[in-house]
């Protein structure tokens, strides 16, 4: 799914100029749904996450704990002073620079090649595309615009990021919470999305590691939610129990929801 990537991470990165480029004093100052992060903060985060993929020579900042989380607040915190206009241009010229990358990186001789990402996990490098539209997409929805952002609603291409953003959460959800989720797991789980896409996954765990099948057989045991709802909870961005239907045994089903915190 990573050239939908591709597309996705184009798509996103034209909607965040369109709508950083109508910003004004206040909206820059304004308080976004990411705790400690203000629009200026999340704009730039995005423009370094850009920085990272296509600088292999960028200097990160220091980050003792070693969690990509404090990297990041890390990254926001040396350019929290700049002045709004350069952090525009910093997304401007790295989104530039990163989608370029992102092409390479589709190639032949590079899309398998194994990048570690800290405390996500080890990924190939064509799954950053799924990332970017995963990054973006959770960001613009859910931390920048109304309903849950500060800022009047804009024009995001859904459609055209759902799917690899939803790619890169089952990549990443056995390697960023696998533990909690094998732990709690007592039985096969059916994950169903529905709305923006309709895809099916299967929760079970192997040897203590937990293993995402993608499959229209369910379990006895699913969670059923929106798909754009799931962006939202299984980022721990809003409770999952206002958001999920579940069918079979709930107290099957509830402690897997609990432990999923996808970054």
């Amino acid at each position: 799914m990573s050239e939908a990537g591709l597309a996705g991470a184009r798509a996103l990165a034209a909607n965040t100029l369109k709508i950083a480029e109508q910003f004004g004093e206040a909206e820059w100052r304004a308080d976004t749904a990411c705790h400690g992060w203000r629009v200026h903060d999340l704009i730039g985060h995005m423009a370094f996450f850009f920085n990272f993929i296509a600088d292999p020579n960028l200097v990160f900042p220091p980050n003792p704990s070693g969690k990509s989380e404090r990297l990041n607040d890390a990254a926001v915190r040396e350019r929290a002073d700049l002045p709004h206009d350069q952090i525009l241009e910093y997304y401007r010229e790295q989104s530039e620079a990163g989608l370029a990358t992102l092409e390479a990186l589709q190639g032949p001789e590079l899309r398998n090649n194994a990048l570690e990402m800290l405390d996500l996990g080890t990924y190939e490098l064509h799954q950053l595309s799924d990332a970017v539209s995963f990054d973006h997409l959770v960001h613009l929805t859910s931390d920048l615009l109304a309903p849950f952002g500060p800022l009047r609603p804009g024009d995001v291409d859904v459609a055209a990021a759902i799917d690899p953003a939803i790619d890169w959460m089952i990549a990443g959800l056995p390697q960023m919470c696998g533990n909690g989720v094998a732990t709690a797991s007592t039985s096969p789980v059916g994950l169903r999305l529905t709305g923006a896409t309709n895809r099916s996954f299967v929760l079970t765990v192997d040897h203590a590691t937990v293993v995402v099948t993608e499959t229209d057989d369910l379990p006895d045991h699913v969670a059923t939610t929106s798909a754009t709802d799931f962006l939202r909870w299984g980022t721990t961005r809003s409770a999952w129990r206002s958001a999920v239907d579940i069918s079979g045994d709930r107290t099957i089903v509830a402690p897997v929801l609990d432990a999923i915190d996808i970054v």
